[in-house]
């Protein structure tokens, strides 16, 4: 049996031992006589605290609480992930509805992330313009911009003509007026008026019949007005019946610039024929057979303004 080398006899220490149970602790300094003083209390619960203190905290890792707290640094990503695919989405959307809605001819001032994304939907880089924060798109009929912010739009593309996704996400259409906000304002309070006066005119006319939406959307000038000036075209040789208006602009309150007429009679590649043949702006971006008799008419945004007195008049 292995015994230990001899030492010299053990001496309590100075101060001496108390003894509380199951560890020693020291005693207070010789001189003080009786109970244990306050700071010898003091210091016991300090250290009595400090073990409970990480006893509690080997609980909470035992627990779960650091698993928890992983998952809520691992949400971060995973929230990142989910914006992350809403914007692209929402750009997706907006591109590949642009490439069949909007003009063939016009200029789209986009964001420098948006520009590559229009050109994947067969937009020609050509007819695109990278925006600058500095200032407005000299030149651009349509603007596009992705997020929250809009200042630009605000400042020099007040017409919105659609809209993909929300908040962050969000994607916006904007038509640019050539000549300033001023003159866009001004503008469109005589394109109104022309288009009401249009549409009384085309309610009295004998060769077209319009349903009660139809005729309402005609009195309060809410037709496109290439789309006016081509039923007003087609009734000086046909008869026919309006029976339906659409916009597809998602998001946005547009003018009416598709129609479905129907009863044009048998003479419809004549009529077909009439719409091919005519000048721009009044050549429709999509024409297609409906049935037996009748047609979808369809113009590309934007919508111009002022082209309503040279074909009907205003009176």
């Amino acid at each position: 049996m292995l015994c230990c080398a001899a030492t010299a006899a053990w001496q309590p220490p100075p101060w001496g031992v108390v003894s509380v149970g199951p560890e020693d602790i020291p005693a207070p300094p010789l001189g003080v006589s009786g109970p244990r003083s306050r700071p010898a209390r003091s210091w016991w619960l300090a250290a009595l605290a400090v073990v409970l203190a990480g006893t509690a905290a080997l609980a909470w890792w035992l627990t779960g609480g650091h698993a928890s707290s992983a998952s809520r640094t691992a949400a971060g990503p995973a929230g990142t992930a989910g914006t992350t695919a809403a914007v692209t989405q929402a750009q997706t959307q907006a591109a590949a509805w642009i490439a069949g809605q909007v003009s063939p001819s016009a200029v789209i001032a986009c964001d420098p992330g948006l520009c590559p994304v229009l050109q994947e939907q067969g937009i020609a880089p050509g007819r695109l313009m990278p925006l600058r924060a500095a200032g407005g798109p000299p030149g651009a009929d349509v603007m596009v911009t992705s997020g929250p912010g809009g200042q630009l739009a605000a400042r020099y593309a007040p017409a919105r003509i659609a809209s993909f996704g929300s908040g962050r996400s969000q994607v916006q259409v904007f038509a640019v007026p050539p000549d300033g906000m001023a003159a866009y304002q001004t503008a469109l309070r005589a394109d109104l008026a022309a288009r009401r006066s249009a549409g009384s005119q085309l309610l009295r006319n004998p060769r077209i019949r319009f349903t009660a939406p139809g005729a309402a959307a005609l009195r309060s000038g809410q037709l496109d007005t290439r789309l006016l000036a081509t039923l007003a075209v087609l009734a000086s040789q046909y008869s026919f019946g309006v029976s339906a208006l659409g916009d597809a602009a998602p998001g946005a309150p547009t003018l009416f610039r598709e129609v479905v007429i129907t009863g044009i009679g048998q003479d419809r590649s004549g009529a077909l024929s009439m719409l091919h043949g005519q000048d721009p702006p009044y050549v429709p971006a999509h024409v297609a057979a409906v049935g037996q008799t009748g047609l979808s008419i369809e113009f590309a945004l934007p919508s111009p303004l002022g082209l309503l007195s040279p074909v009907l008049g205003t009176g």
